[in-house]
C-alpha cells in the first residue's frame, strides 16, 4: 500500500475511533462481557471462554484501528520528507 493510501487509511480509522457512539458501544459491550465472565459459574467454562474471547476481540480490533492511526503519522511524515527532497 502506497504511503497516500496509508494515510487515508489512518484517517478514515481515526475517525472511527473517536467516533462518540461507537466508544460507547464498545464500552458497554465490554462491560457485558467482563460481566458474564465475572458472574459465570465455577463449572460454566465454555461461557466464561466465550466472554473472554469477545472481550479480546474488541481489544484486538481497537488496537488494529490503533495501528492505522499510528502508520498514517509514519506515512504522512515520510511524504513531508519526499516533498523537501
Amino acid at each position: 500500500m502506497d504511503k497516500r493510501n496509508r494515510v487515508q487509511r489512518g484517517k478514515d480509522a481515526e475517525r472511527v475511533v473517536m467516533d462518540p457512539v461507537l466508544l460507547e458501544a464498545f464500552a458497554a459491550l465490554e462491560q457485558q462481557y467482563t460481566d458474564e465472565w465475572k458472574s459465570s459459574k465455577v463449572d460454566d467454562m465454555v461461557n466464561r471462554e466465550q466472554a473472554y474471547a469477545r472481550v479480546t476481540a474488541l481489544t484486538d480490533l481497537m488496537r488494529q484501528l490503533q495501528s492505522y492511526v499510528d502508520d498514517a503519522k509514519i506515512a504522512n511524515k515520510q511524504l513531508e520528507r519526499d516533498q523537501k527532497l
